[in-house]
């Protein structure tokens, strides 16, 4: 019962930072530039804070860190000052598809001995 809590929890933050990720380059591409850096800084703030606050929805410490890294991406994004066209929600629904794709990956588990642990035989 608890893994599938876990598993819909997972389900409702990726939607969250899915939408949190196409809002920002929806207001990019309204924005002057003066405005670019600030909608970028304020969507780093949000993407870092909302990764911690939900980090336990993460399947491992790899999934949590290629999410938070992401908000490098708001960084980068903000110092260009012109977003016009919809490759940047290509872009975002890219991202989403492998953090989906990874999330759903085996784990590839610990190979055990036949012969059981030889410090304990």
């Amino acid at each position: 019962m608890r893994d599938a809590f876990k598993q819909t929890a997972w389900y409702l933050v990726s939607i969250y930072l899915l939408a949190v990720y196409l809002t920002f380059f929806h207001l990019l591409n309204g924005a002057d530039a003066k405005q670019v850096q600030g909608i970028g800084a304020a969507f780093s703030a949000i993407w870092l804070s909302s990764c911690f606050v939900f980090q336990n929805c993460f399947r491992n410490r790899f999934e949590f860190s290629i999410h938070a890294l992401l908000t490098l991406d708001f960084c980068f994004e903000s110092l260009v000052t012109n977003h016009n066209g919809d490759s940047f929600y290509y872009c975002a629904a890219g991202f989403w598809a492998v953090f989906l794709f990874y999330h759903h990956l085996p784990l590839r588990q610990p190979s055990i001995s036949p012969h059981g642990n030889t410090a304990t035989t």
